[in-house]
């Protein structure tokens, strides 16, 4: 694409495709996103649905990306992000969302078919049900449906 088709088309904006290695070898150490805390590295970046600093899990570097977050707000539902391929240059409109607002095992069902029933990222299947049942918990305890679980204290203390 030369400069001058760029200027001529003020209003259309264009996605630059990048290849995931490179983006993540560029992100892997300095990124606004990276966490490091006792030894490990953790990640806050959205679409990574394990939260470790790994291609694998990378919302950045993947064309594919699944993502379950609370949304903003207390009564606010869980959402299921799953980032288009062909949009992923443009990250404002890459990430499709779907409200999990159904009950538990719907929507165990429905992540389960949106990734690997879709032929989408099997591979975080399992994650993305970990992180799914951890934050339907935490959903039910800060409306006040389940009690927290007590913390163990160790031994010989009440």
């Amino acid at each position: 694409v030369s400069v001058r088709s760029l200027k001529d088309n003020k209003h259309r904006t264009m996605g630059v495709d990048v290849p995931g290695p490179l983006i993540w070898s560029v992100v892997r150490n300095n990124s606004c996103f990276l966490v490091k805390r006792n030894g490990v590295q953790l990640t806050s970046e959205p679409g990574n649905v394990a939260n470790k600093n790994s291609y694998k899990f990378s919302g950045l570097a993947n064309a594919k990306t699944v993502a379950i977050d609370c949304g903003p707000g207390e009564a606010a539902p869980l959402t299921m992000g799953l980032k288009a391929p062909k949009r992923a240059g443009m990250p404002a409109t890459a990430v499709r969302t779907t409200p999990l607002n159904k009950n538990f095992r719907r929507v165990a069902n429905s992540i389960k078919t949106q990734t690997a029933g879709q032929w989408y990222r099997a591979d975080l299947t399992d994650q993305a049900l970990a992180r799914w049942t951890a934050l339907h918990r935490y959903a039910q305890i800060k409306r006040g449906v389940k009690k927290a679980a007590k913390a163990k204290r160790g031994r010989n203390k009440a």
